[in-house]
């Protein structure tokens, strides 16, 4: 790699790290880093990925600094798939500003100092497309020496995706639109590698389906139920406007242009374009549609803008537009998002020593009694400072149906004995004391016992309280 690209990585690299220890654990973060606890085929959200590079980097252990560094690294190396993509598709040029533009976008530069499912699935949804640059370009009409090879590494790839999460499978429609858009690449079709492909994929992703095989298909079952839960179209603006905060009007606002200019014809990179189109495009247009009916989360997408970013920047190239200017107005955005969320809201710099007081929990919560919390983040968030086990309350002092209720359910939770004293996590309201005071003799609230986090609904609102005397049988 030029010298170049390999300066600006590492000092993008040491600036991620220290951006990330300047964070707390965030509340996703902390259920997928409680999977590493609970190495398992498989989990109700989501495939198993995330918790065994968790457990790589962690070992099961509090340790937030090898926590983030997980995420550091992926990121890393996601940089040099993009780079590496971009250079096999058009040149030296688009592939150090593809790279560069990877590594400013705020939702790269924000939500990926942290370690959550997406991570994982986008490293090997750019690995797999650096395969497939590898097989279809130069425009060929027949498979190179080391095809084979490049097909059953494109398996694993896949395969290790598809155990990263569901949405890798949108790779197979991607390629299959990717065939009809060139039909020079069809000969594929009458071959057997990439038949053999899918099949070693599908064959990575048994221990998913063997893990919900002997938990009555608990998944299938949750993810299922999203889509019935949201009414029709309340949810299509506050998509739009995630995508245009998490990856600026500038990039977003010039996709249609960028995909149009991606499906002309006779050109020299004609091929190379109808690929990154047919792995960005479809997907970012599946997601505004799903947003109709199912609350689509603003990073659920961020695999469709991977092959987006290397066109973007051939297209402003070959257009002559202002590379200048595009990365500059990326650049401000971003830094004024950077901004608010540490000096305005959530104040990171200003709660940095609020931040630190969460380690101190250790010794403010009276070891002799269980902890429960009401959701499933809270609960995570509370064992990782804690270093103990904390439940979720899915008994009688079960709010709604939290997230994560049935993977609690699923790792047990203890039953109390008659006289015993708990401590809960949770909004304190007249409701909740009402049904506390239905099983247990009296509250105490623990004040000086409280999470300071990224997220202020719970730094708010939530607080520590001491149930006292249980009164019967069964759990929280």
């Amino acid at each position: 790699m030029p010298i170049n690209i390999v300066i600006f990585l590492a000092a993008a690299t040491v600036i991620r790290l220290c951006l990330a220890l300047l964070f707390p654990l965030t509340a996703d973060e902390s259920y997928y880093w409680l999977w590493s606890k609970h190495l398992s085929l498989s989990y109700v959200d989501h495939p198993p990925m995330v918790a065994v590079i968790n457990f790589l980097t962690t070992f099961g252990r509090e340790n937030l600094l090898m926590l983030r560094l997980g995420s550091v690294v992926i990121t890393l190396l996601v940089s040099i798939f993009i780079y590496l993509l971009a250079k096999e598709a058009f040149n030296e040029k688009v592939s150090f500003w593809s790279t560069v533009l990877f590594q400013i976008l705020p939702h790269f530069v924000v939500v990926w100092l942290t370690m959550f499912v997406e991570l994982p699935l986008a490293l090997f949804w750019a690995a797999s497309l650096l395969l497939l640059a590898k097989l279809f370009i130069p425009h060929t009409s027949s498979p190179t020496p080391r095809a084979t090879q490049l097909w059953l590494l494109l398996g694993l790839t896949v395969g290790f995706g598809c155990l990263s999460k569901y949405t890798m499978f949108l790779f197979w429609p991607c390629l299959a639109i990717f065939f009809y858009l060139v039909p020079e690449q069809r000969f594929w079709l009458r071959r057997k590698e990439p038949y053999i492909c899918f099949l070693l994929s599908a064959l990575g992703f048994l221990p998913v389906l063997i893990w919900n095989s002997r938990h009555n298909w608990v998944s299938f079952t949750f993810h299922g139920g999203k889509a019935t839960a949201e009414a029709w179209g309340i949810n299509v603006l506050p998509f739009m406007g995630d995508q245009l905060v998490h990856f600026t009007p500038f990039l977003v606002f010039a996709l249609f242009n960028v995909f149009r200019y991606s499906l002309r014809t006779n050109k020299p990179t004609d091929q190379q374009t109808k690929l990154l189109f047919s792995f960005s495009c479809p997907v970012l247009l599946l997601f505004l549609l799903l947003s109709v009916k199912v609350k689509i989360w603003a990073h659920w997408p961020e695999v469709g803008y991977i092959a987006a970013l290397p066109l973007t920047v051939a297209y402003l190239i070959e257009n002559k537009k202002s590379l200048t200017r595009f990365f500059t107005w990326i650049s401000l955005f971003t830094a004024l998002v950077l901004a608010i969320l540490f000096w305005l809201s959530p104040g990171i710099l200003v709660h940095q020593k609020d931040y630190q007081q969460n380690f101190l929990l250790t010794e403010k919560l009276p070891k002799e009694y269980k902890i429960f919390a009401k959701s499933n983040v809270t609960a995570s968030l509370l064992e990782f400072y804690a270093k103990r086990p904390t439940y979720l309350a899915t008994g009688f002092l079960m709010s709604g149906r939290p997230w994560g209720e049935k993977q609690y359910e699923l790792w047990g939770v203890p039953e109390l004995k008659k006289g015993e004293t708990v401590l809960y996590y949770g909004e304190d309201t007249n409701g909740f004391r009402s049904m506390a005071l239905k099983y247990f003799d009296r509250i105490e609230e623990l004040p000086e016992a409280k999470l300071y986090l990224v997220e202020d609904y719970i730094s708010n609102n939530y607080k520590m309280m001491k149930l006292i005397g249980f009164k019967g049988k069964g759990h929280p």
